[in-house]
């Protein structure tokens, strides 16, 4: 737990240099063993696609040299959404650990994908649904999303 609590906080750091370089409010990591494997902030000013999560999952591809994460966790400063969330499935992470929900586009609490056990019997190249656990750090993220365009998207408590 102490480890998860040491990842969520530096993700909220990262959302912090996202917004601060001119992007959306979101920040993610892979661990590997315990061990910080790869970083992402958002870029999508730069590219559409590049989400925090989609540029942490990438880059931790080139730094073990494999797509296959099935031994990996994603941390995130905000639930995954659906995009995301599918790419997390093509990479097989195995747990996912975010701060807060994002009620209208999370992949998990709003679109089921990272619990979708048939997803993978359809299209064998997802892994299995990755362990997610969700609500580490919420107040602490939401301080730095509130204020942002992106509030009411995951403003679930309005804290």
């Amino acid at each position: 737990m102490n480890k998860d609590i040491a990842f969520i906080k530096r993700c909220i750091e990262l959302s912090q240099i996202s917004i601060d370089s001119g992007d959306a409010p979101f920040g993610s990591l892979i661990t590997r063993n315990g061990i910080l494997v790869a970083e992402g902030t958002n870029d999508v000013n730069t590219k559409i696609s590049e989400h925090a999560e989609v540029t942490a999952l990438h880059n931790a591809h080139q730094v073990l040299g494999t797509s296959n994460l099935s031994d990996c966790t994603l941390y995130s400063n905000c639930e995954p959404c659906p995009m995301c969330s599918f790419m997390i499935r093509e990479y097989k992470v195995k747990r996912v650990v975010y701060a807060m929900q994002s009620k209208y586009m999370g992949g998990f609490s709003k679109w089921p994908i990272l619990q979708d056990i048939e997803l993978t019997e359809i299209q064998p190249f997802f892994g299995s649904p990755p362990i997610v656990e969700g609500g580490i750090l919420e107040k602490e993220a939401h301080e730095v999303m509130r204020g942002t365009i992106f509030w009411q998207i995951v403003d679930k408590k309005n804290l």
